[in-house]
């Protein structure tokens, strides 16, 4: 092939080969003992990244792996097999280590809204979560900002990180409008349920406090009076003034929860699926709905019936302009929700309906920014 051809498709060759070296590791890792359904695949991530030199951002593969029950992150230039930089120890609750296997991908931030990347959050398997500077050049320095390790639950996924703008009235005094939540998703040891956690993080990530487990709130149940009457105002500011939240999905994911309008959507199987097996299609299945910052009611009840556990979710543009949520096949297609809603700013349990035609207004998953387009 010319030098100018392999230029050409050199990142593609690249990322093909990195690929493989994942999966290759992956199928001769004690990994490869656990159900298909508790790890996502490790593929690379292609970032744009600062770089010193005056020519701007320059892109970079992310790739995440595990050695030896390790976690790692390496950096590729495009046209490279080979790591220029590599993350291999990490800051633990006493002193430097190495991390537990990443199930979940890095989640790749910008922290200061100029369109490149500038950090990474980790999450590795214990619950241990890190924010780690990075630049085109290579890693910089990494900060723990969570140790959820618990007897229970193990962490295979995340959502992403969502950013936050709370109006006056809907925040307690002292607390920062801006705020950041990071998703994640937890699997439980025993019976292989599934729970959503909600890490709040402080607008400064860097000044925030270490994160426990038994620091959060357990909202999987929702009492009589929650469930009639909504959270009072007190526990409303309870709930923001703490470090998060988390909650059972009652099955176990069978796709990764979406986050739309405010409202995290989660297709579960309730049937049919252990800690060693992972669900099928023939399993009973529902969609789980939760308030993004709460974890409480949107609609009048948190699960709806799903029809099939086949296809995917979308998100569809009815006639009147509302939005609805269906489980799209290539063989067949299922409503699993009809007039869907964003959360409004105007009161702690408030709706409205979710319009797409007004898009992209409504990408701004209702945390309450008034930019259109927003995060």
């Amino acid at each position: 092939m010319p030098a100018s051809q392999l230029a050409k498709f050199g990142p593609l060759l690249a990322i093909i080969v990195l690929t493989l070296l994942a999966a290759v590791v992956l199928s001769f890792s004690a990994l490869a003992t656990v159900a298909a359904c508790w790890r996502q695949a490790a593929v690379p991530q292609l970032l744009e990244l600062e770089d010193s030199s005056s020519a701007g951002p320059r892109q970079r593969f992310l790739q995440h792996n595990d050695t030896a029950e390790s976690g790692q992150l390496a950096l590729y230039a495009l046209d490279s097999t080979l790591p220029f930089s590599s993350l291999t120890a990490w800051p633990l609750s006493e002193g430097v280590g190495p991390a537990a296997p990443f199930y979940a991908s890095p989640q790749p931030f910008d922290s200061n809204y100029d369109g490149v990347v500038d950090h990474l959050f980790s999450i590795d398997f214990t619950g241990r979560v890190w924010l780690t500077g990075i630049t085109a050049a290579g890693f910089g320095s990494t900060l723990l900002l969570a140790d959820l390790a618990s007897r229970e639950w193990r962490f295979i996924g995340s959502l992403g990180v969502f950013e936050v703008s709370l109006p006056l009235l809907l925040r307690p005094s002292g607390l920062q409008g801006r705020h950041k939540l990071l998703l994640l998703i937890a699997r439980n040891i025993s019976n292989g349920e599934d729970a959503i956690v909600s890490l709040r993080l402080p607008a400064d990530i860097t000044a925030a406090s270490l994160l426990r487990f038994d620091t959060l709130v357990d909202r999987s149940v929702l009492s009589a009076t929650e469930r009639e009457y909504g959270l009072s105002n007190e526990q409303w500011f309870s709930l923001l003034n703490g470090a998060g939240w988390w909650a059972r999905l009652s099955g176990q994911l069978t796709q990764p929860p979406q986050v739309v309008a405010g409202v995290i959507y989660s297709a579960v199987a309730t049937s049919d699926f252990s800690a060693l097996e992972c669900a099928t299609e023939h399993a009973e299945h529902s969609l789980v709905a939760m308030h993004l910052h709460s974890a409480g009611l949107v609609y009048n009840q948190r699960r709806f019936l799903l029809a099939s556990g086949v296809g995917k979710l979308t998100l569809q543009l009815q006639p009147d302009g509302t939005a609805a949520l269906i489980l799209n096949s290539v063989t067949e297609q299922h409503t699993a929700l009809t007039e869907l809603v964003s959360l409004s700013p105007d009161c702690l349990e408030c709706t409205a309906p979710l319009r797409l035609d007004q898009f992209p207004r409504w990408l701004k998953l209702a945390t309450y920014r008034q930019e259109t387009g927003a995060h």
